[in-house]
């Protein structure tokens, strides 16, 4: 395309990127939105120009502008690389519960943000962890014996005709390099067959466990605490722009440098029978009733002491008031995120492993290795798992994960794009 004559050429600057938005002007120019290199432009076309150039939103083009006292910079190139077709969704106001055109959203302020907070909240953790002497490490997405958590795990063909399953939780092999590594941490991703597509469930999953020798359910609870409140404020002293690219506040997160208070499990239904949620004890939380408890906090908040039959094999358990309970914790976001960590001890012992594969009715057979990790020295340790996708809504202020995930697999959903 040709360019035009203008009046200087001194302090003109190269664009290159998509059209964002094309606004018709009086005089018959346009003006037109250009975003590239997370930057943006407003410039306007002169009328031959946008006449021959055709624009439409999302256009790759390539301008060269001018400024101009008193106005935006005039366009005397452009050249368009490639011109977009009409959009099939909606980038304007995106509907983000559309998985069909989620590789198209992906391109509204809000996803691009979305993909930022990701990459500093990744950075931000592993600075913290590897601060105190962790390791991260790369476990296993492929397992023969589930690690038993929530939802029912993928389970398909394997050589000799056994069966593998997609690993729920990358914890047991986390747990296993404790008696070498000492501290550890792994990102993975993680798969689990939820029943329930809710705000804050997903089939597909990162998460982020934390392992850690010669720690108690005390210990990780503080490391728990201190980790998210220094993402806290690493993002709201670094990353207002992030905030204002996905039209968010961050007022929240000032909640989030608030102390954290603890209950404990017995408490929890003391609360929630004032609320009118009656709960019998042993029973898990619907999310009505999470958000219900959750609402009566400022902050989050640390629930303990869960019994032993609401929790798995790897946690030990004690003698208290005639119940089993376990040392135990969960922190619970106040803001109907539901659950954003998980830990607690585990237990070191072959013999009390053993029985609590016994009491939750395991194949002894099939966690055999898991055992021999048990018999041949292990340390007391503690440890702790987070979903990364969950602690970035959280992080971000968004009230939907999906609002804080790229590509999301959801419950009963297809697997698109």
């Amino acid at each position: 395309m040709k360019a035009i004559e203008c009046a200087t050429k001194a302090g003109e600057m190269v664009w290159k990127g998509w059209v964002e938005s094309v606004e018709d002007q009086p005089n018959g120019n346009k003006v037109v939105r250009i975003r590239g290199n997370n930057a943006e432009a407003i410039l306007e076309v002169p009328r031959e120009l946008a006449v021959e150039a055709q624009l439409t939103p999302q256009s790759v083009v390539e301008t060269i502008s001018v400024p101009r006292p008193g106005g935006i910079p005039l366009i005397c190139d452009l050249n368009v690389l490639n011109r977009a077709e009409p959009l099939p969704a909606d980038l304007i106001d995106p509907d983000f519960t559309d998985t069909r055109h989620r590789h198209l959203h992906i391109r509204t302020p809000q996803l691009r943000a979305a993909a930022m907070f990701r990459h500093f909240l990744q950075k931000y953790v592993r600075e913290f962890l590897d601060g105190l002497g962790f390791y991260h490490v790369h476990t296993p997405i492929l397992t023969e014996a589930s690690c038993v958590c929530s939802g029912d795990v993928f389970a398909f063909p394997y050589y000799n005709k056994k069966i593998a399953n997609l690993i729920q939780s990358p914890w047991m092999y986390a747990d296993a390099l404790v008696a070498g590594v000492e501290r550890v941490y792994a990102l993975n991703p993680s798969f689990r067959r939820e029943r329930e597509a809710t705000n804050i469930h997903l089939v597909e999953i990162w998460q982020l466990q934390v392992d850690l020798a010669w720690a108690s359910n005390e210990d990780v609870m503080m490391l728990e605490e201190t980790l998210l409140k220094h993402l806290a404020r690493e993002f709201l002293e670094k990353h207002q722009d992030l905030y204002s690219l996905a039209g968010l506040s961050s007022t929240h997160l000032a909640d989030l440098l608030k102390p954290y208070e603890r209950i404990t499990y017995d408490e929890s239904l003391d609360r929630l029978n004032a609320l009118g949620h009656e709960l019998p004890y042993g029973s898990d939380y619907s999310k009505e009733q999470s958000d219900a408890l959750s609402a009566t906090f400022a902050a989050p908040y640390f629930i303990t002491n869960y019994p032993q039959e609401l929790k798995n094999f790897w946690f030990p358990s004690y003698e208290a008031s005639g119940k089993r309970l376990t040392p135990s914790n969960d922190l619970f976001a106040h803001t109907g995120h539901g659950e954003i960590i998980g830990g607690g001890a585990r237990v070191h012992n072959a013999q009390e492993l053993s029985e609590n594969l016994d009491y939750f009715g395991h194949d002894q057979e099939e966690f055999d290795w898991f055992l021999e990790t048990r018999r041949y020295g292990c340390p007391p340790h503690a440890g702790f798992s987070t979903g990364f996708d969950r602690l970035a809504a959280l992080i971000m202020g968004v009230d939907h994960i999906l609002k804080a995930t790229l590509f999301p697999r959801l419950p009963n959903g297809t697997i698109r794009p």
